[in-house]
């Protein structure tokens, strides 16, 4: 009787050790996700900003191809949206931003932007806003705002790259 258990744990033993290279990697980016990392607010909006440059610089080298949005998106885990002035498909914040472009192309100061989203719910923010004006020179020399790409970025993505960079 004893045999027939040391063999049986033997062979349970062997049989549930191994792991695929799969269940590895899987395992280790769960790790990796649960590790605690501490970053101060100005340093979240300040990788935000790097990580939306980022995600726009992907865009700009597709030439801005709408054909190659979703999977740049998917990529980078972030949601992107062309806004166009005056369309009624704008968020309130979206819309905010695009009366703020308009204001500063009077003064000639469009430049990309971030902004944190707060939830109406929420003290904290749990994603952040990063706008890119597109503008186009009339033939008369004045500056037409053509739209803006938004891209969201998850707080938590935010996070997860900066500890991944380090």
């Amino acid at each position: 009787m004893k045999r027939i258990c040391l063999i049986l744990l033997t062979v349970l033993a062997a049989c549930g050790g191994k792991l695929s290279d799969e269940q590895r990697k899987q395992m280790r980016e769960g790790m990796e996700q649960q590790k605690i990392v501490q970053m101060s607010d100005s340093e979240i909006v300040t990788a935000a900003l790097e990580q939306g440059q980022v995600v726009f610089n992907a865009l700009k080298e597709s030439v801005f191809n709408q054909d190659k949005v979703d999977s740049i998106a998917r990529h980078y885990h972030v949601k992107i949206y062309w806004r166009v002035p005056g369309s009624g498909q704008t968020t309130e914040i979206e819309q905010q931003l695009i009366d703020a472009y308009v204001t500063g192309m009077a003064t000639g100061s469009l430049q990309d932007n971030i902004q944190p989203l707060h939830t109406s719910s929420q003290t904290t923010y749990d994603s952040l806003l990063y706008s890119k004006p597109i503008v186009s020179a009339l033939p008369d020399g004045v500056e037409k705002l053509e739209g803006i790409w938004n891209i969201y970025i998850s707080r938590k993505e935010v996070v997860l790259e900066e500890s991944r960079k380090n």
